[in-house]
């Protein structure tokens, strides 16, 4: 297949087009996903996480990390907050008390819609 400079400009142009439109398109489904994770984790950990963990629900957090070429959300327990560098105990487990996994039973709850949503938005550019 031959192709000459003025359609590979174009095919470059196209290409280049796609990509901002998914970004445009991506990044309010990763931000509304992270923020509905964030909320399920914690409405998960209120229960969970007792008398012994009240502030812990509140340390989990959705940030947005600061990368160039990626949309990336941190979800979790924020450690800088307080309790909130217990979250491994909470989530996984200890000597004092048996897992909980709050993270996992949110993530499990969320995946499959933000992965249709994902699947909407690849389908929609084809």
């Amino acid at each position: 297949m031959d192709i000459d400079g003025s359609e590979l400009l174009r095919l470059v142009e196209y290409f280049d087009g796609a990509q901002k439109e998914v970004a445009a398109k991506t990044y309010p489904t990763v931000k509304r996903h992270a923020e509905q994770l964030r909320d399920q984790w914690q409405e998960n950990a209120f229960p969970t996480s007792r008398r012994h963990g009240k502030h812990y629900p509140k340390s989990i957090t959705a940030e947005q990390e600061p990368i160039a070429d990626a949309i990336s959300w941190e979800v979790g327990p924020e450690t800088r907050m307080r309790q909130g560098g217990m979250g491994r105990g909470f989530e996984y487990g200890s000597v004092n008390q048996p897992p909980h996994l709050d993270g996992a039973r949110a993530a499990a709850k969320v995946e499959p819609e933000f992965m249709k949503s994902l699947d909407e938005i690849i389908r929609g550019l084809l």
